[in-house]
């Protein structure tokens, strides 16, 4: 009895919350609404105020919170097996990128060019960019650091100073620092500084293209969705995709492309026997009507293609113009089409006075006629045993070659509908659940304890720290036979990554007690993120979750606890990854509120959950230069803003593990601690 009060107190629950966020849609799209025009007129005023800039219409949440002293710059550094040759280096960055042009000898990549400034509280690019020089963002530095050699004892330190220096302010925010090694047996490191704005406002511009990545291992063709969960990522493939929704969407998309194909052969086959081109001759209404419909779609789709080609090339530059309006275009496309079909008003009305002919009608009433009587009639026993046959092969194998009969059918749409429309209802009922989960999650579940990075204030200049690269075989061999789908290797290296956290509070506990939980937000990061230059480049990059890290010294049992809670995320978070999803994708969320309300907000979460953690991860460790070399390792820096003040960033490629650190120059010397916990609690505990 007490249970189902319980349950039935917690269903009202929802019910009462899911009727107050349908209550606040009217709101919201108010708010949209007053937001998007408040945007756009405030560029469109500082536009024509300012024509020597173009205004950055970015809305993710790094440019709304970014300031000159804590702007959002990535770090990534490379470590780089052979000689360092610097002139090749600088040659493949002006190669690939800087003096890369496209078919109509435009720049590629204009903002890597252009100074980026700030104008009124708005991002701005200057259009002059002829004062640019790859000699200041490809830059040699020395292979000595404070009179010794560069070496893996002191490279942390260095990078470390190198990521504290800001990129000069009159130069375009990116920066390339080689750092040289002294001995040719030993890797040379490339650190790359690049602002986030680069690479979301350069919509060609892939962050694998900046640091001239690429893996060399070519991935495998393949039918799979990605539907596939490894077992040995925690956080990663963190929602399952709708797995029967998308087989039949997709079928249906290929069902449509084929039948398109199919009726443009039929009807309008522009290559003749010989390999000639020739027009259709049109003799009547059904001729007619395919090749308008042919024309028609054919038009649409090249006016689409005009259209984005021609926002692209303004992007690109904004000296660019073209003098052609929409109307001319849609105009110039069909004149083309008609002229390459020959259609004319003659061929129309000849058509139609063709079909209109007392014997060419009864022809196609006898054709009619005979077909109907042919396929319902004298074909019926055939198509009977067919469907026998179908029905067989259905029922014994499981599919069958007899695809025409409704049998096959049957068997292809009925499951395809009915798991469909389970998937379909197990999306309303977590939307139904989610202002729920919502408010329980940013609001009742976060821990209130007070920890020592409340306390400090911040600079917002950052430094970086680094574990050493970690054999995740030998770790494996020391807890055989630990790890299984009730707890994962990934579980053990959280696990590390919390104890490491712990003893960094730890140092403080003489000022403030060491909080039993701590905030922090969570996201994934794939290794094509580094290597892939093709298709969308947020496809990578996984949706954020809100983790309470149980902190204490590594163990079993905490292990255990933290597979529980990354459990119960994945069933109480699913819109909230998915909804920073669209925010990473479309800015989504950041488009629903006024500029001034979300950063409250951003500044009210991140002093909450002061700490974020990345989980960088790829099933190889194999990466290669632009210009030949292998690369040993990749390392990335996501850079804290707002109140967040410290970046944890975990990478796991093939068997490597490796921890990343970006803090506040306000936390030196002491996040060196979280990195030298890491790598003891990784290579001695043992579950």
């Amino acid at each position: 009895t007490t249970s189902f009060w319980q349950e039935l107190k917690s269903l009202l629950k929802t019910l009462v919350c899911f009727v107050v966020a349908l209550m606040l849609v009217p709101l919201l799209l108010l708010s949209f609404l007053c937001a998007h025009f408040a945007n756009e007129l405030s560029n469109y005023v500082l536009s024509i105020k300012y024509p020597n800039l173009t205004i950055s219409k970015s809305k993710k949440i790094r440019t709304l919170i970014d300031t000159p002293k804590n702007a959002g710059i990535f770090h990534f550094l490379l470590q780089v097996e052979g000689n360092c040759d610097f002139e090749r280096i600088k040659r493949s960055y002006a190669q690939y990128l800087t003096d890369l042009r496209d078919k109509t000898g435009m720049l590629r990549f204009p903002k890597l060019r252009q100074k980026l400034v700030t104008c009124w509280g708005h991002y701005a690019w200057v259009n002059d960019s002829s004062g640019f020089s790859i000699n200041n963002h490809v830059l040699l530095s020395t292979h000595k650091y404070r009179g010794r050699p560069v070496t893996e004892s002191n490279i942390q330190d260095y990078v470390s100073e190198l990521a504290t220096k800001y990129i000069p302010s009159d130069l375009p925010q990116w920066q390339v620092i080689v750092i040289p090694n002294s001995d040719a047996s030993q890797p040379y490191y490339i650190l790359i500084k690049l602002h986030h704005l680069i690479i979301a406002e350069e919509e060609d511009l892939h962050v694998s293209e900046m640091l001239l990545l690429q893996d060399p291992q070519k991935k495998p063709l393949t039918l799979n969705d990605g539907l596939g969960q490894p077992s040995n990522q925690q956080l990663s493939h963190f929602v399952r995709k709708p797995e029967h929704i998308s087989r039949l969407m997709n079928h249906l998309v290929r069902l449509v492309i084929c039948r398109w194909q199919q009726f443009i052969y039929e009807f309008e086959s522009l290559e003749g026997p010989d390999g000639s081109t020739s027009s259709v001759q049109v003799r009547n209404l059904s001729q007619l009507f395919s090749l308008v419909l042919i024309v028609f779609v054919n038009v649409i789709l090249g006016y689409w293609r005009s259209r984005s080609l021609l926002k692209k090339l303004k992007r690109r530059s904004t000296s660019y113009r073209n003098d052609m309006g929409r109307v001319q275009t849609l105009r110039l496309l069909l004149i083309r089409e008609i002229e390459q079909r020959n259609l004319s008003w003659t061929v129309a009305r000849n058509a139609i006075y063709n079909s209109l002919q007392p014997t060419n009608l009864a022809k196609v009433w006898t054709r009619f006629l005979w077909r109907l009587n042919l396929n319902h009639v004298l074909l019926l026993p055939y198509n009977f045993y067919c469907e026998i046959l179908a029905f067989g092969d259905v029922l014994i194998k499981g599919q069958t070659s007899y695809s025409s009969t409704y049998c096959a059918r049957l068997h292809l749409y009925v499951p395809l509908l009915l798991y469909a429309q389970l998937e379909l209802f197990k999306i309303l009922w977590e939307l139904f659940k989610a202002p729920r989960n919502i408010y329980e999650v940013l609001f009742e579940q976060p821990t209130k304890e007070l920890n020592i990075l409340h306390k400090k204030s911040y600079a917002g200049r950052k430094i970086v720290s680094f574990s050493r690269s970690l054999n995740g075989v030998l770790m494996r061999d020391r807890n055989q036979g630990r790890f299984s789908n009730d707890l994962r290797e990934s579980d053990f290296s959280l696990t590390c990554l919390a104890g490491a956290v712990h003893d960094y509070f730890d140092t403080f506990s003489g000022d403030i007690q060491v909080p039993n939980l701590l905030n922090t937000t969570c996201r994934t990061i794939d290794k094509g993120y580094f290597t892939d230059r093709s298709g969308d480049k947020s496809e990578n990059i996984g949706g954020v979750v809100f983790l309470q890290l149980p902190l204490r010294k590594p163990d079993e049992r905490h292990a255990r606890e933290l597979h529980d809670i990354v459990e119960r995320i994945r069933g109480q978070q699913i819109m909230i990854y998915l909804a920073s999803i669209g925010q990473t994708k479309y800015s989504l969320l950041t488009s629903l509120l006024p500029h001034v309300l979300t950063k409250i907000f951003i500044n009210f979460f991140s002093y909450n959950f002061p700490i974020t953690i990345t989980e960088i991860y790829g099933a190889t460790d194999e990466f290669q230069s632009a210009w030949g070399q292998k690369v040993q390792d990749v390392l990335l820096f996501r850079p804290p803003q707002s109140k967040t003040c410290l970046s944890l960033n975990l990478h796991r490629f093939g068997d490597k593990y490796r921890l990343g650190v970006m803090a506040d120059t306000h936390l030196a010397p002491d996040h060196t601690i979280i990195t030298r916990s890491f790598e003891r609690y990784m290579e001695t505990i043992t579950l």
